[in-house]
């Protein structure tokens, strides 16, 4: 096979980028907005030593659970990669790939010994995202644009808005950079520090009050214009700006944070829990899926507050304070000083006494409270890179009676898994979709001890 062959292609299965994947003489061909069941006649495009990729010039075969994105730019941003497939049909596809995930990471375990749930839905599919994050461009008129940067390469689409973010956000958006653009704040290109502006974020609660964020490379009064102006907008509670003019970092949310207008925080209350949440806290983005997950964590934790439960990668206290009070004490432990604070900070905002937490790299925390003290349950939500080597390692020389895993990720989970079994048993996965018009997975897996 080389570049520019035409042929055929029986789409069997979808990717974890919402790619439509079929086989050629047993090579994976990876072809973007197809779908399982379709055939099509695809050119490749690069050949690799595992994999190919194409592009699908004609649907040969087309299923009936195809059909138009509501997206006008759909093909042109690519971040709601599955928003051509039909959601019943996707919830379906997302349990069929985490099963694939499984029987390609973890073949010690037999997906039919335990019950993996059919995926629960959101109840929003658009306007579910309460949080954006947005990169900015400068027009040659002095014109500010949110854009969008199209998956898998650095290019920025022009955006009005986006569906899957909160309404709210898309109209402060649209305000902020009519004032951004009146003003002719400079913006900063993605190569070059040419200018101010580089970012714009913004935050909601559940009664739609909003917090703005800046990030720039400098300050001048053009932009104090700006932050102000922003403040009077309705709906606008406080307004930070975060200076950040180091162009090779991933993450644009890392910077010195200064608060200029307006409250600090957010209060937002989910399952009568309140949160604060400030600008660069992590937080579930998808708050019906986010309480979803609260419920069955604390169902199959199956508590009757006799129990010391380890809540790890705890973040600001999300899953620790809502399981708090069907517990003995919650113990939550994380990385980041800020969220620690944070989870503190929360627990105390709602009167719950029985929550300590630690912050520190989670397999050491963990290691040195074992030494002094036991525990029933381990709650566990890492990042998409799983639970790394020596947590799986500390997690395997203790004997937790219940390990509750909220995963975000099924290659890392089916890794995770695989060796975790040797010792607990998989007793069930809920699949959830967290993330509607992508093919992003939440699961989550309860294991018992042997």
């Amino acid at each position: 096979m080389k570049v520019n062959d035409e042929f055929i292609l029986d789409i069997k299965r979808l990717g974890i980028n919402g790619e439509g994947i079929g086989y050629y003489n047993k090579l994976a061909i990876f072809v973007p907005n197809a779908i399982p069941g379709e055939g099509h006649n695809v050119r490749v495009t690069k050949v690799l030593n595992k994999m190919a990729f194409a592009e699908s010039l004609e649907i040969k075969h087309q299923i009936k659970e195809r059909q138009e994105p509501v997206c006008k730019y759909f093909n042109e941003c690519g971040g709601c990669n599955t928003m051509h497939i039909q959601y019943e049909t996707m919830c379906k596809f997302k349990r069929d790939m985490l099963i694939e995930a499984l029987n390609r990471y973890a073949p010690k375990l037999n997906t039919r010994s335990f019950e993996i749930k059919d995926t629960i839905k959101s109840p929003l599919t658009l306007g579910y995202r309460n949080r954006s994050l947005l990169p900015l461009r400068g027009t040659d008129y002095k014109n500010v644009k949110t854009c969008m940067i199209k998956e898998g390469t650095n290019h920025l689409v022009d955006i009005d808005e986006c569906l899957v973010h909160n309404e709210v956000i898309n109209e402060l958006n649209s305000k902020i950079i009519a004032i951004a653009s009146k003003l002719k704040v400079s913006v900063s290109s993605s190569n070059k520090k040419d200018g101010i502006l580089r970012f714009l974020s913004i935050r909601v609660n559940e009664l739609n009050e909003a917090l703005v964020t800046f990030i720039v490379t400098d300050e001048d009064d053009k932009l104090s214009t700006l932050v102000e102006e922003t403040s009077k907008l309705e709906g606008v509670k406080g307004v930070y700006i975060l200076l950040n003019n180091d162009f090779n970092q991933g993450n644009p949310l890392q910077g010195k944070l200064v608060h200029k207008f307006g409250e600090e925080y957010l209060v937002l209350t989910l399952n009568n829990i309140k949160y604060k949440l400030y600008p660069t806290t992590f937080f579930q983005l998808n708050l019906d899926q986010a309480s979803t997950i609260n419920e069955i964590v604390l169902k199959k934790l199956k508590l009757s507050r006799n129990e010391k439960v380890l809540d790890i990668y705890c973040g600001v206290g999300f899953i620790s304070l809502y399981i708090s009070h069907m517990a003995k004490e919650v113990i939550g432990i994380e990385y980041e000083k800020a969220a620690i604070k944070a989870a503190e900070d929360n627990a105390v905002l709602n009167k719950i006494r029985n929550t300590r937490f630690y912050c520190g790299d989670a397999a050491k925390v963990l290691e040195s409270l074992v030494e002094k003290e036991s525990f029933d349950s381990v709650v566990l939500d890492p990042p998409r890179t799983g639970l790394d080597d020596s947590m799986i390692k500390v997690l395997m020389n203790n004997n937790f009676k219940r390990i509750i895993y909220v995963s975000c990720n099924p290659a890392t989970l089916a890794k995770n898994l695989d060796i975790l079994s040797k010792k607990y048993n998989v007793n069930s996965i809920d699949v959830i979709d967290m993330f509607p018009e992508t093919a992003h997975i939440e699961s989550i897996t309860t294991l018992t001890l042997k």
